[in-house]
């Protein structure tokens, strides 16, 4: 199993965006010394200060310099008409050069209205630009040359640069939420992080069902086959004493569960294929009950070494490859310890533990 640092570069009080900019560097090159596998930043647009990386290529050709071994994921672009596709493919290419082949590029529909309305996109519409990312980048990728006449992009004949067909192996993976997003990311040959696992145990074992429906009969669309399904996690900690670990995420974690309740609840109503989105009422009753968030589901991974290595053990055993975790929000002291913690007490059971044979393998970085 492998572990990725995940960061959003959250800004607890008194904290300024260029500050914690400058600590996420910090805490991802600290990860890479401790045995992390990988990084990955978010694409988030007005956020205003709960996740401020609204420009992740940037933010991962940094860290590419500053590391050798971490695989650098963009978790996730926003796969609608202002990040265009050939930009897209552009950008993760140069990442990869940059890297020496460790660009593993993430998409996702959006679960943001309000970067959905601040970029005047249509939220019925979502699925439909997704669908034409992954085959605009899976043309790129292959061929090297894209053109395209379609509802939604209107591309003449362009070679892409810095592409070079056939060359890189670009892993993609969808972030997905519903069971239908599992399925589809699955039959089209892409990983998939899933990300709705607050929902409980049995929905996580459902998503897991589905991507394997999906994965069973792929036609890869984005360029090559990858087959992994990670865990996203938030208010991640890990600490001797589980009552100090949970304690110092609280605020910053369950700050993030209203945060979500408000845009899900807002999508659910606006467009049929977020309807699902309803579901999270179930737990509006407690969610502020940072206990019974933790127990109920792996959505938030936080505790002692123990703690966290028994829910990373159920979540392996049903099916999982990769945990995606997001160690942020917390302050800068706090989350370094407890990446050190991670690194000396969890990642080296996680990596004792086999591959699961029917998932592709991350490819190895070129020799610099």
């Amino acid at each position: 199993m492998r572990a990725i640092l995940f960061h959003e570069a959250i800004c607890p009080h008194g904290v300024s965006w260029s500050q914690r900019y400058r600590e996420c560097v910090e805490e991802a090159v600290l990860s890479e010394a401790v045995g992390f596998d990988g990084y990955a930043a978010s694409e988030q647009h007005f956020a205003n200060g709960e996740a401020t990386i609204s420009a992740p290529e940037i933010f991962l050709a940094h860290i590419a310099a500053r590391t050798t071994r971490l695989r650098l994921r963009i978790a996730s672009v926003n796969f609608l008409p202002f990040n265009h596709p050939l930009r897209v493919a552009e950008q993760i290419a140069t990442i990869d050069i940059l890297s020496n082949g460790r660009a593993e590029l993430g998409g996702a529909r959006s679960n943001n209205p309000y970067t959905l309305d601040g970029f005047a996109v249509n939220p019925a519409l979502t699925r439909e630009y997704r669908d034409e990312h992954l085959s605009i980048f899976g043309e790129a990728v292959t061929k090297g040359v894209v053109e395209r006449d379609s509802p939604y992009f209107k591309i003449p004949r362009r070679k892409i640069s810095p592409l070079q067909a056939g060359e890189r192996h670009i892993p993609v993976h969808l972030s997905a939420t519903s069971l239908d997003s599992h399925e589809e990311a699955g039959a089209m040959g892409v990983g998939v992080m899933s990300g709705l696992s607050i929902l409980g145990w049995d929905y996580v074992q459902a998503c897991i069902t589905a991507y394997n429906k999906g994965a069973d009969r792929a036609q890869p669309v984005a360029g090559s086959l990858t087959r992994r399904q990670a865990l996203f996690s938030v208010g991640v900690n890990c600490h001797a004493d589980r009552a100090t670990a949970r304690a110092a995420t609280e605020e910053n974690t369950l700050r993030f569960i209203e945060v979500i309740m408000d845009w899900m609840t807002k999508l659910a109503k606006r467009a049929t294929d977020y309807e699902y989105f309803a579901a999270i009422e179930a737990i509006r009753k407690n969610m502020r009950n940072l206990d019974y968030l933790v127990d109920s589901a792996p959505y938030i991974m936080v505790g002692t070494p123990d703690d966290i290595l028994k829910q990373c053990r159920k979540v392996y055993e049903m099916g999982i490859d990769d945990v995606i975790w997001r160690v942020d929000g917390m302050g800068y002291d706090t989350n370094r310890a407890a990446l050190e913690m991670l690194g000396k007490h969890v990642l080296p059971v996680l990596h004792s533990w086999p591959e699961h044979p029917a998932s592709t393998q991350p490819p190895q970085a070129l020799a610099a």
